[in-house]
């Protein structure tokens, strides 16, 4: 499939009801793609764990649509990742983790992590966690 808006017109054929009953569910499963521009940001939200266990705590499990249905948030989930697969299979994390390669860095940070901007997010952080220790108001 290609986008959020193309998932809602689907969910709208199955279900009924509006684009905008649906979208914000697609454009979160889809939201990984703003941190890169290839299909391994998938991992983080294409899997199974996420359509079960985040996708309720989100929006419930279940929302009303604009024609009065009641429709489940996981099939909704889960319908999106499916079309995304070509109909073939709905993928578990550990689909994508048996593939990862486990870095040094992931062992506790044992060693670097050689990203700069993850470094810098965390010396934000703790700066901002040392001024709410001293008092400082920003």
């Amino acid at each position: 499939m290609a986008n959020p808006l193309i998932h809602s017109q689907s969910s709208v054929k199955r279900w009924g009801g509006n684009v905008s009953d649906y979208i914000q569910i697609h454009e979160l499963i889809d939201s990984p793609k703003a941190t890169m521009n290839n299909n391994a940001s998938r991992a983080l939200t294409h899997n199974t764990w996420f359509a079960y266990t985040i996708i309720p705590k989100i929006f419930g499990y279940n929302i009303k649509n604009s024609d009065g249905k009641s429709v489940d948030t996981v099939d909704i989930a889960m319908l999106h990742i499916l079309e995304d697969f070509k109909m073939r299979f709905l993928p578990t994390p550990q689909d994508y983790l048996k593939h990862l390669q486990v870095q040094s860095w992931m062992s506790n940070g044992v060693k670097m992590i050689d990203n700069p901007e993850s470094i810098e997010t965390a010396d934000l952080f703790l700066e901002k966690l040392r001024k709410e220790r001293e008092g400082i108001v920003s």
